[in-house]
């Protein structure tokens, strides 16, 4: 009987572009795109996240996703249910209420950090950077401009020299993205948020942070009616749209 000859594997050059093309995920791009999903609510309010069905739709294994929405619960954006697994977080009037409480505490603590420690060229880097950022506001996207929004308050929170500080605004801003967006998207706040930003960099510029504090906390204050209105408007968004 003759040997079974075992010829060798030759990989077809069109699946060298197909891996090429398609490199795997790592645990941190997965963290990253999950995480990204929980703050825009992609998961719906309340809803039980399946994470087989997550790992088959990101092409994964278990383990990175399972790593992923553990780091993501420490961070509140997820939430976990002893013996029923993984859960999207709550969309309602009290969380954002209590978040935006804890958040003027923060920042008007940064400010007022800021406004002592941070130097006269990075103050008027802040001021300029922000009058450049509103004169093309109009040409921005709504994506854009919250991102904007954001980068002017850890600017901010960076310049008070206390990183954890800066880490817990951070987190807090991270919470409440969705509100944010909802709220340029609306242009409630965008005709006075450029004025209110613009007034809060030049007291720092003047070194009177209680004055800078003061505009801030003014500044992030929202009242029970628009935080019902923004959940509405959320809700809406969220079980409306098709993706």
């Amino acid at each position: 009987m003759s040997a079974l000859v075992r010829l060798p594997y030759r990989r077809n050059p069109k699946d060298q572009d197909v891996l090429a093309q398609k490199p795997a995920k790592t645990g941190p791009r997965v963290y990253e795109e999950i995480r990204r999903m929980a703050m825009e609510y992609r998961f719906k309010p309340n809803e039980r996240i399946n994470e087989l069905e997550l790992a088959a739709r990101m092409q994964v294994s278990r383990s990175p996703i399972r790593e992923a929405l553990q780091r993501l619960v420490t961070e509140g954006l997820i939430t976990f249910q002893l013996n029923r697994g993984f859960f999207c977080r709550g969309f309602d009037v009290e969380e954002i209420l209590n978040l935006t409480d804890v958040r003027i505490l923060l920042e008007e603590r940064a400010v007022l950090l800021a406004a002592e420690h941070a130097t006269d060229l990075e103050l008027r880097t802040l001021a300029d950077w922000w009058q450049k950022t509103s004169a093309m506001a109009d040409a921005l996207s709504s994506a854009d401009l919250t991102a904007k929004d954001e980068e002017f308050h850890m600017r901010i929170a960076n310049l008070s020299r206390n990183p954890e500080l800066a880490k817990m605004i951070e987190g807090i801003n991270t919470r409440i993205h969705f509100v944010r967006h909802i709220e340029v998207e609306k242009h409630r706040r965008l005709s006075t948020t450029y004025t209110e930003h613009n007034n809060i960099a030049e007291a720092m510029l003047k070194r009177d942070g209680r004055t800078a504090a003061t505009l801030m906390g003014d500044h992030i204050r929202i009242s029970a009616t628009d935080a019902v209105d923004t959940v509405k408007e959320g809700l809406a968004r969220i079980f409306m749209r098709d993706d």
